[in-house]
């Protein structure tokens, strides 16, 4: 009785999984893997593959899908207002549900945030790590919400409607983000985006007033604040040359008074080759409108890539300068990007 009780399920299960396997299609959507070496002053370095991820696809009908991204935590660019940096571990990184219409596309889950140029881009169509803006946590890069993309006529727009603190809602108020803009093929892409919100205590006093740079002066965490963001981004390529810039203003207004962030970089792609490349970047992050907390660093690189740049190897010296003090940062970053998908041209419409 118990084998006869044991086929049967397992013939029900096999019958299950037949249903379930019918209706859509499971698919392996991305795959990025990153490891990178960084050397510093005095004599200090360490590995990292942070910045990998794996993404899984359902496609239930062609306008109805649902995407799986897991990879490491601090992907999903947790402000720094709400609390500390998350603990670099493995965790679900976008989890969304996905309608595509002629009308647009709507996302709603964890989704990512299409802010500014950079934002917008996933981690394997980047051309140099994240800039001094995201690496210190001053907006999202991924959120609970809903999103909805449109694009007619080289002209696009993003827009989401999101928590702001990159995981569980704490304070009930929610985040508005916005980027348009106009594309012209492979050769132009310039647009605005934007981003407004609001805090209260029971969100950001998590956040240490010790935490650099963004909450260290001229933000009170034990008071509510209205913060508004703004960006303006360009990227221009001439047959082998790609240039790229990006400007940053934000106002933060409480009861204490107001403060004042201040962001941009410069990025420079010169292909010598189809397997080699030359990099330089110029970055720049002022966090608050207090003095001696300034940001500045100047990049400088070679790529060797592969025909599709799914496979490129970047060696990168970097000078970075701290306002206020003496001596500056010297750093050295071999960073390696492998992904099975070709890279051909970044965020397309």
């Amino acid at each position: 009785m118990f084998k006869k009780l044991l086929f049967a399920a397992l013939a029900l299960v096999s019958a299950s999984a037949s249903a379930q396997e019918s209706l859509g299609s499971l698919a392996v959507s991305g795959l990025f893997l990153e490891p990178s070496f960084i050397y510093f002053e005095p004599s200090q370095g360490s590995f990292d593959a942070g910045r990998s991820f794996l993404a899984v696809s359902w496609t239930r009908e062609p306008n109805l899908s649902a995407v799986l991204k897991v990879g490491s935590r601090s992907l999903i660019g947790t402000p720094a207002r709400y609390g500390p940096a998350p603990v670099d571990q493995l965790a679900l990184i976008e989890g969304y549900a996905q309608l595509d219409m002629i009308i647009g596309t709507i996302r709603g889950g964890l989704v990512p945030i299409e802010w500014s140029l950079e934002g917008g881009d996933t981690e394997e169509r980047l051309r140099f790590p994240r800039s001094l803006l995201f690496e210190n946590r001053a907006i999202n890069l991924r959120d609970y919400g809903v999103s909805y993309h449109i694009s007619t006529g080289g002209f696009f727009s993003d827009w989401a409607v999101h928590n702001g603190e990159g995981g569980t809602d704490t304070d009930n108020r929610m985040w508005f983000t916005f980027r348009g803009g106009y594309q012209v093929g492979r050769s132009l892409k310039v647009g605005l985006s934007g981003s407004t919100g609001s805090t209260t205590p029971k969100s950001t006093i998590a956040a240490s007033t010790l935490l650099y740079p963004v909450v260290k002066a001229g933000y009170d965490t034990t008071q509510p604040a209205k913060i508004r963001l703004v960006n303006a981004f360009g990227e221009f390529n001439w047959e082998r040359l790609t240039a790229t810039i990006e400007a940053t203003g934000g106002d933060v207004s409480q009861d204490s008074g107001n403060n004042r962030l201040l962001a941009g970089h410069v990025d420079v792609d010169y292909n010598l080759s189809d397997k080699w490349s030359l990099l330089a970047r110029y970055d720049q992050f002022d966090p608050t409108s207090s003095d001696n907390d300034s940001v500045r660093d100047v990049m400088a690189g070679v790529a060797l890539k592969s025909i599709y740049e799914n496979s490129v190897l970047y060696l990168f010296g970097s000078q970075r300068k701290y306002e206020g003090e003496p001596n500056d940062v010297h750093r050295v970053l071999l960073i390696w990007r492998m992904t099975p998908l070709a890279n051909s041209f970044r965020s397309p419409l």
